[in-house]
């Protein structure tokens, strides 16, 4: 009696390995959901403010120029201070640095250690580029602002997604990472009133 012949087996699925936990990436509108940024940013902020200034990025999340009043009229006066006080810390060091460098790389000679110094009528050019470089920084910063915040609550949102927490913890997650940063901000206007005051003393 002959046996009959036996199927070919069925080629091996190539699948690949299962990526850990940290290595997962969620699907986008899961990570960007309604629950997560009324709790980055609280609620009603979310819903009446920044629900609207974010919404190009919600459709797409490549850069493209908007407008934040806040940070702009901020970094007249300060210019990195709106970013410190919305965690935005890279951008804060951004801003904190390179308006000084710009200013230093235009003037190209020695500059006057104290305000009255750089007010005098003799450095009256100075005076004028410290301004072009001041109202430069407000527009970068009015025009960057709800980029850089995006992308903040968006990393935030997943962080906490790869995470894999219970619901009430997720969201309480999210709340920390989002925010406002009170005490870093209040310091740095102390600090930066203080070094104000010193140069007009000088």
């Amino acid at each position: 009696m002959t046996m009959p012949p036996t199927p070919p087996a069925a080629p091996e699925e190539n699948t690949p390995p299962e990526l850990p936990r940290w290595a997962r990436k969620p699907a986008r509108m899961d990570v960007l959901s309604e629950e997560r940024m009324a709790a980055y940013f609280g609620e009603p902020k979310w819903t009446q403010v920044y629900r609207r200034k974010l919404a190009p990025f919600l459709e797409d999340a490549t850069f493209v120029p908007t407008w934040n009043w806040s940070a702009a009229l901020a970094a007249l006066v300060i210019p990195p201070i709106w970013f410190l006080y919305r965690k935005l810390y890279l951008p804060f060091a951004l801003f904190l640095l390179v308006p000084g460098l710009a200013f230093r790389a235009l003037a190209g000679r020695a500059i006057p250690a104290t305000r009255s110094e750089l007010l005098a009528a003799e450095n009256s050019g100075l005076a004028l580029l410290v301004l072009a470089v001041q109202v430069s920084a407000a527009i970068a910063a009015g025009g960057t602002a709800n980029w850089f915040l995006f992308r903040r609550a968006r990393a935030a949102s997943q962080f906490a997604a790869m995470q894999e927490l219970p619901a009430a913890d997720d969201m309480a997650l999210v709340r920390r990472m989002g925010g406002v940063n009170r005490t870093a901000t209040s310091l740095f206007l102390a600090i930066a009133v203080m070094v104000t005051l010193a140069q007009l003393a000088g």
